[in-house]
């Protein structure tokens, strides 16, 4: 039909183009001009030579005692030995590592960004001007002859473009820039308003300073403007410990925090960050620096945000996080019209300066990751913050910054998409809780995208594999190759349909979600199918998982109607003693069985216990015309028509994948990869994560449906960049699932690896305790150690909750005796009774570490104990007097350790001393606080 082939044309383009590297990279026409001097010199390559502004520092030794920050006077001293030359370039070629002089010498070199070229293994480039080494920088207070220095500095490269129609910039450009002029005006407009405040108002908030660098006893306007910056006092420190790893007790630093609203800097002076900070907080009296940029709505400029830490999110949330946007109380107008951003809602990435050292976190290996799964998403989050810790250690002493050498290859649009900021879904007031913008993993997963950007310290390429040349160790892809000393293979998936063939191009109404740009490509394609054929359209859902939930949810609230839906479910196997010990957190037998019956009562076609066999495909274009299923198991064939074929198919090695490497000698038995115990294949360099592995030794606990972070970490540990003290091959950490159910009812199932899979029962044999109340459903599964192992959650409530994983994998008399208070019926809903004020002992960071000791204080004294040739069945007196004993020390050290984290509670704990206060009489309380308060005083009179 005439509809139905204008269809098929538009979701074929609509397939290639957001796949096409051509897509998200544009080609521009780049003139360069050279211009040099005319005059007696003679023509040729010596003009060239005698026009060349720069000299090459080749090569920089030191011998092992001499102190590298004296390397400086050797910069100075080629300046000197060159004094026509104003640049100094740095070579570094890609297959060769540079020594600890030349890394010290590159902090005060800028380096020069590649562009994409097809010529592969290019030197790293790094370029310094004399002005930076000899200059003297200096700020000054914003005055009427700034302002338009400010406005020239703000608008930089593209004050050309407003006069001009065309431009003729850089030869390839990633086209992120669709928003930068409406942004670039909305900070001008900021700015002008500040800058009026400050000039007219004496008590203004705001503060202006303009950078200039050259002789700071010289007049103002004698010295070059390189920059100016924008500032403001901070008063929201204490908002940002909801999504923020920060220290909570920096009391000194109160009133003496600033945020940063705005700053340009020439880039050759970007080494100079420390000198200008350091300035800065000369001449305002603040000592702690923040800048916040914001995914949604306007951002402001910041080029020392790349010089500042970035503060790393909490990899576990403490409560929950509501993302239903509500109305805010009217704040009083100011004269400057600023938005204040939602700390606890927002999406939002911090940046800090604390006037400390810089100190650089490197690897001197070449790694390359291929694939941007959520694997590979903690791998790199843990590799840039591996200088974090809980004691804040590194950031209180430190600025820490990251600088690595990692390449991520991915087909083109899925970086893209994951960072995207500017959809919005027409069918959705609140874009946190639309599906086309919800995650299905936990925070830790989640921050990545939307609290940090791994854009600026990975290089991402688009492309695809086709090779590794394990020899030469080089990555083979479509129009380059990349060099790598460590390779990682992480690109697994969720859904992978196993076709009976193999295909060259992928059926373009054919859908597996397992990317964000994939659930944009099915928003599309669905509403152009709404919109062309609204009354004929069929749309088949192929899956037995709650992410199918999930999608069926999507489509009957983005206008599809349920009749015209065909949910088609496979056969799922049971009784394998694997699959039946192991806990998976993408499935749900009892919660699914009712979502049927919800589905059903909405009018959806289902169809239960037939396997996908095969599809028929257009005579002329790639468009599945008819799906066939065969039942299991009579082997009767069904035969389905549809415009949309969605597959949740539960496969994880796309057979694009498993080609090239097969092809490159890399062990594969079926559809995984082997690996041995430190995740490496058969080649040593060359290691693989993901839901796609099989370890050779079968070990004896689980490891599929574990912890990404857990994995990432000990990735980490193998390869030698942060190793782990206390190192163990079995997980320990529970890995969570979040997602979208029909109904607008939210689901989190949160699971705990087994850890000995031989002694374990199957999974159906455990123990549930379940609760319902106020539209919330609870189920918390208990091993038969009475280990919480599983925790589910089906709520109403549109919020993330993350912090269920803090109670996963404890005792269930470690939970206030669960279990005890549970079949007392005390517990009417374990949400509720998870977010009590007992809870914020567990929850807190040091909680693990308390346990450590009392396990390493305990475990001697208990083996000694069972030990005893002498011991009953039933225990003797001696065993009591143990039970007694232990129990003190255990009630000392609680109390110790409230004491010294009282003032980090929410919710005060009651200590002896507090009864004893209260029984003393009021004059003695009087008595008492004079006393201290003396105390006090005459302390701070001695310092």
């Amino acid at each position: 039909m005439p509809v139905r082939e204008v269809q098929v044309h538009f979701r074929e383009f609509l397939h290639l183009e957001l796949h096409s590297t051509d897509y998200y990279m544009r080609h521009e026409q780049n003139v360069i001009n050279f211009i040099y001097p005319v005059g007696k010199e003679p023509a040729g390559p010596a003009a060239i030579d005698l026009a060349s502004n720069v000299f090459l520092l080749k090569s920089i030794v030191t011998g092992e005692d001499f102190p590298l920050p004296r390397l400086f006077n050797a910069i100075v001293a080629m300046f000197c030995a060159y004094p026509d030359r104003d640049y100094c370039m740095v070579l570094i070629q890609a297959k060769h590592k540079a020594n600890k002089s030349f890394l010290e010498v590159l902090q005060y070199f800028m380096p020069v960004v590649s562009r994409p070229s097809n010529v592969g293994h290019l030197d790293d480039v790094y370029i310094t001007h004399r002005s930076t080494i000899f200059g003297e920088i200096s700020l000054y207070k914003l005055r009427k002859e700034d302002v338009a220095v400010v406005h020239n500095l703000a608008l930089g490269s593209l004050a050309k473009e407003r006069h001009s129609a065309t431009t003729t910039s850089s030869s390839f450009s990633y086209c992120s820039k669709i928003n930068e002029r409406a942004e670039l005006d909305q900070e001008l407009h900021v700015l002008d308003a500040i800058m009026k405040d400050v000039l007219e108002n004496e008590l203004s908030d705001f503060a202006v300073f303009t950078i200039r660098c050259g002789n700071s006893t010289k007049a103002v306007h004698q010295n070059t403007p390189i920059g100016f910056v924008v500032l403001r006092p901070f008063l929201n420190h204490s908002q940002l410990f909801n999504h923020y790893h920060l220290p909570e007790h920096d009391s000194h630093l109160s009133g003496r925090r600033a945020e940063i609203i705005s700053l340009r800097l020439h880039p050759l002076f970007l080494v100079s960050a420390d000198l200008i900070f350091r300035d800065l907080a000369r001449k305002t009296n603040f000592y702690d620096f923040f800048f916040i940029s914001a995914f949604n709505g306007y951002r402001y400029t910041n080029d020392l945000r790349r010089m500042m830490m970035v503060v790393e999110p909490k990899a576990i949330k403490k409560a929950p996080v509501f993302f239903r946007l509500y109305k805010e109380p009217k704040k009083p107008k100011t004269r400057i019209n600023l938005p204040s951003p939602n700390f606890s809602k927002d999406h939002l990435i911090v940046y800090r300066h604390k006037l400390n050292p810089v100190k650089w976190f490197t690897n001197s290996r070449k790694l390359v990751i291929i694939g941007f799964s959520p694997t590979a998403k903690a791998f790199l989050r843990q590799l840039v913050f591996q200088w974090n810790c809980k004691d804040h250690k590194n950031s209180d002493n430190f600025t820490c910054l990251s600088w690595f050498q990692v390449t991520v290859i991915c087909r083109a649009g899925v970086v893209e998409a994951d960072y995207d900021s500017l959809f919005k879904c027409p069918y959705c007031t609140n874009t946190l809780g639309c599906y086309l913008s919800y995650q299905n993993d936990s925070c830790f997963i989640r921050d990545c995208c939307v609290r940090l950007d791994l854009r600026y310290w990975v290089h991402f390429v688009p492309g695809r594999v086709q090779f590794v040349n394990r020899e030469k160790k080089i990555v083979k892809l479509e129009t380059c190759e990349i060099h790598y000393d460590t390779l990682f293979i992480m690109c697994d998936r969720s859904f992978s349909t196993r076709l009976p063939t193999e295909v060259k191009a992928r059926p373009c109404n054919f859908v597996e979600i397992n990317f964000r740009l994939n659930k944009f490509l099915l928003f599309y394609k669905v509403r152009a199918l709404l919109e062309d054929v609204p009354r004929t359209y069929l749309i088949l859902v192929y899956g037995n998982n709650l992410s199918t939930y999930e999608c069926i949810a999507f489509l009957i609230t983005h206008g599809v109607d349920c009749s015209r839906i065909v949910f088609v479910q496979p056969h799922r196997f049971t009784g394998k003693d694997a699959d039946a010990k192991e806990k998976n957190p993408y499935w749900d037998k009892n919660l699914q069985l009712i979502l049927d019956d919800i589905l059903t009562d909405k009018g959806i076609t289902m169809i239960t216990d037939y396997n996908f066999h095969h599809y028929n495909l257009h005579q002329t274009t790639d468009f599945i015309m008819d799906v066939v299923f065969q039942h299991f198991p009579s082997r009767k064939q069904a035969t389905f028509e549809c415009d949309i074929f969605i597959s949740f198919e539960e496969g994880h090695l796309h057979q694009r994948h498993r080609k090239w490497i097969v092809s490159s000698d890399i062990e594969v038995e079926g559809n995984e990869i082997l690996v041995n115990n430190k995740y490496q294949t058969n080649d040593p360099d060359i290691y693989a994560a993901g839901k796609y592995i099989k370890i050779r030794d079968f070990p004896n606990y689980q490891y599929k449906f574990a912890s990404d972070r857990e994995v990432a970490r000990k990735l980490l540990h193998h390869i030698g960049i942060a190793p782990l003290k206390d190192f163990e091959e079995r997980f320990s950490e529970p890995l969570l699932f979040q997602a979208i159910l029909p109904l607008r009812y939210f689901i989190t199932k949160v699971t705990m690896p087994r850890r000995y899979l031989n002694s374990e029962l199957p999974v159906m044999g455990i123990c549930s305790l379940t609760t319902y109340k106020d539209n919330t459903f609870c189920r918390v599964g208990l091993s038969t150690r009475m280990m919480v192992d599983e925790i589910v959650v089906v709520t109403k409530l549109e919020c993330h909750l993350d912090f269920l994983q803090h109670f996963c994998g404890k005792h269930e008399l470690l939970l206030n005796n669960l279990k005890a208070r549970y079949k007392a019926k005390t517990i009417s809903s374990f949400l509720k009774y998870f977010q009590e004020p007992w809870t914020e002992l567990l929850l807190h960071e040091n909680f693990e570490d308390l346990q450590a000791d009392n396990k390493e204080l305990l475990t001697p004294m208990v083996v000694s104990t069972l030990s005893r040739p002498n011991r009953g069945a039933l225990g003797e007196i001696t065993d009591m007097d143990f039970i007694t004993l232990n129990k003190r020390v255990m009630e000392i050290k609680l109390l110790a350790f409230l004491r010294e984290h009282r003032r980090d509670f929410r919710h005060k704990f009651a200590l002896p001393e507090d009864f004893l206060k209260s029984d003393s009489t009021e004059w003695e309380q009087e008595w008492n606080a004079m006393a201290e308060t003396q105390d006090d005083s005459s302390d701070s009179t001695e310092s």
